[in-house]
């Protein structure tokens, strides 16, 4: 498979589309501009979407942590080309399933391509499963060595052998110590739980005739108990009959009082209601007593108003018709005669201007009677709405307490009930020791049952002890079969591990420029590594982290050339996985991915410029900048 364009939603990409050359492609961004999202858009595309998987502390789920952030709904596509072929592959969400549409056409045909699913499209493009995929071509920098699985376990069995990869040998051997444990792990398994089992059995049937004398004695004695207590019991009987008629006169009296004390409040009527309405009409009363008093004032100042009117316009009156001057005879300018006519008129107008003031003064004292009058009977009023809402007060507060006297008293005579009978101390003797013998009796008949019929303990007892033997059997069998195959395994690893040590050594010689010289793996993906004509080899943990990132690249590229030997199934993606190396490491790993890229198509993610400055001078690199780069 060489992968020519994706086109993703997903995360935060909305609808950005990334196109890749069938050789080596160089793509650059910083870091939070997507270069992870889209390796994990990749693996999506391939494989889906796991939507069973839950989040965790610090770890979100993938659902979750690629949700687009515009809101829109998840989804992809990808061309590719796959032998002569080009496909192009849609996942999109439908149904509240993110990723869950699927399809898959082929762009020359416009038809959909048989056979291919949701399901299986990525180990068909690719030849290999997600979880080989993971650790053999798809790098990340947080994810570079090589863990065992047994999925990479069976590819690497496959290619030392001519059987299919259905079973790995840890797969088989786990399955093996599975069915032992299941027989035999400590004393847990069929075989301890069966021994156990026997000892049960030969210990029943001792037990079960001691159990069944010991049975027949303690129900002759709760018997014996059983009639003595039918005796104080028809004598309790009796006792009790006559307290329980006092006490029920007792009730009844309780009843009585708690009913008439209710049946009070209930007839005084809804306490909030009565209390809103005297409020009501407490209000009312107030704004009309405000009314009056403000009608009082008003009528007051007109009063004030008309009578200052009144008094100007009698001093206008008489400056108008000249008055000064004829009160004052004696000045020289003015003649001595005083004319008649205008006194006469100045007379008659303050005249009737006096009159109304009078008029007007009697009118506003009738009025103000009449206010003061209404005043007073809402005063009264008020009042007696106060006495009256301090009287039902009292009355609710006594029926209230009447009522809870009456319940409390309800409640003890309920709860007190009838009087006990008083009893002889030998009566409850009696009847503890009836209940102590019936414990007994009921003791030894569950131990009785519990051991089982002594005819069914024989028959199951020869059961057990025939499905032991069958059971040891098989365990001492499946001893023989684990030793073969751990031999097996022996033969086995010592074929196909030279192999993926050799091919590492020969790329991590050429990443390290000759330093390092050969590569050891162990069956658990342990690495050792010897250095030049050195006679001693070095583990892993003494290497420097650039060193150890290099040969998790050595490694990873090897198991890509012996699990993926076909070039065109999948590219190797690199997702800011040199980034650990210094210059001159980075030169070598570039050159040998440049190297890789003429037969397998090789994807580069970074977030630096180095890897465009080693590249810069070749052709054959297609380089992408994303934003922000």
């Amino acid at each position: 498979m060489k992968l020519l364009q994706l086109t993703a939603t997903f995360g935060c990409l909305e609808n950005e589309t990334l196109n890749f050359d069938g050789g080596f492609t160089l793509i650059g961004a910083p870091n939070g501009a997507g270069k992870s999202t889209w390796c994990a858009f990749l693996r999506t595309m391939l494989y889906g979407l796991d939507t069973r998987q839950r989040d965790k502390k610090g770890a979100p789920a993938d659902k979750n942590r690629y949700r687009p952030w515009s809101g829109a709904p998840m989804e992809g596509r990808m061309i590719c080309r796959q032998g002569d072929r080009t496909l192009e592959i849609r996942r999109t969400s439908a149904g509240g399933v993110p990723m869950g549409e699927f399809s898959a056409i082929d762009r020359d045909t416009g038809l959909p391509v048989p056979g291919l699913t949701a399901d299986n499209v990525g180990e068909t493009l690719t030849g290999v499963s997600r979880e080989v995929f993971d650790r053999s071509v798809f790098l990340r920098q947080t994810n570079l060595a090589v863990t065992h699985s047994q999925e990479l376990e069976k590819r690497m069995a496959a290619l030392v052998t001519a059987g299919e990869e259905d079973v790995s040998w840890s797969e088989a051997d786990e399955r093996l110590r599975t069915w032992q444990r299941r027989r035999r792990y400590h004393k847990s398994g069929l075989l301890p739980q069966l021994e156990e089992e026997e000892q049960t059995l030969l210990e029943a049937q001792r037990q079960t005739a001691d159990l069944r004398q010991s049975l027949a004695q303690a129900q002759a004695r709760a018997d014996a108990l059983r009639r003595q207590k039918e005796q104080w019991d028809n004598r309790l009987a009796l006792e009790t009959d006559k307290l329980e008629t006092v006490s029920q006169q007792r009730y009844a009296e309780a009843a009585a009082a708690l009913d008439a004390a209710q049946l009070r409040l209930h007839t005084l009527g809804d306490r909030e209601e009565a209390e809103q309405e005297d409020l009501a009409l407490e209000e009312e009363l107030s704004e009309e007593m405000a009314e009056i008093k403000e009608e009082l004032k008003g009528r007051k100042r007109l009063m004030t108003g008309f009578v200052l009117v009144v008094v100007l316009l009698t001093l206008g009156c008489a400056a108008l018709f000249g008055i000064p001057r004829y009160i004052e005879p004696n000045v020289a300018d003015f003649p001595v005669s005083i004319p008649i006519l205008p006194l006469f008129l100045y007379a008659a107008v303050a005249g009737v201007l006096w009159v109304l003031v009078v008029l007007f003064t009697l009118i506003k004292a009738g009025c103000d009677h009449r206010s003061r009058k209404e005043l007073a009977e809402l005063r009264r009023q008020a009042e007696e709405n106060s006495r009256l809402r301090e009287r039902r007060e009292r009355t609710w507060t006594e029926a209230l307490a009447q009522r809870d006297q009456a319940r409390k008293y309800f409640e003890a005579v309920s709860q007190q009930g009838a009087p006990a009978p008083n009893l002889p101390p030998e009566a409850e003797t009696c009847r503890t020791s009836l209940h102590a013998a019936e414990q007994e009796v009921a003791n030894l008949q569950g131990r009785l049952d519990a051991l089982g019929d002594p005819v069914l303990v024989d028959a199951r007892l020869d059961s057990v002890r025939e499905r032991i033997a069958l059971l040891q059997a098989d365990y001492d069998a499946m001893d023989v079969a684990l030793e073969a195959l751990r031999e097996s395994d022996s033969q086995l690893h010592a074929r196909f591990s030279p192999q993926l040590s050799d091919r590492a050594g020969t790329y991590f010689t050429r990443l390290t420029g000759g330093r390092y010289t050969r590569v050891d793996l162990s069956r658990g993906m342990e690495l050792t590594v010897r250095e030049g004509e050195s006679l001693t080899d070095q583990p892993l943990a003494y290497l420097s982290q650039g060193t150890a990132d290099q040969l998790y690249l050595a490694l990873r590229l090897a198991v890509a050339d012996l699990v993926l030997p076909e070039p065109d199934q999948a590219p190797v993606v690199l997702d800011d996985a040199l980034i650990t190396l210094d210059d001159t490491r980075l030169t070598l790993a570039l050159e040998t991915l440049l190297e890789l890229s003429k037969d397998r198509q090789v994807i580069l993610f970074t977030c630096q410029s180095r890897e465009f400055r080693v590249l810069e001078n070749h052709p054959e690199v297609r380089t992408v900048r994303l934003a922000g780069f």
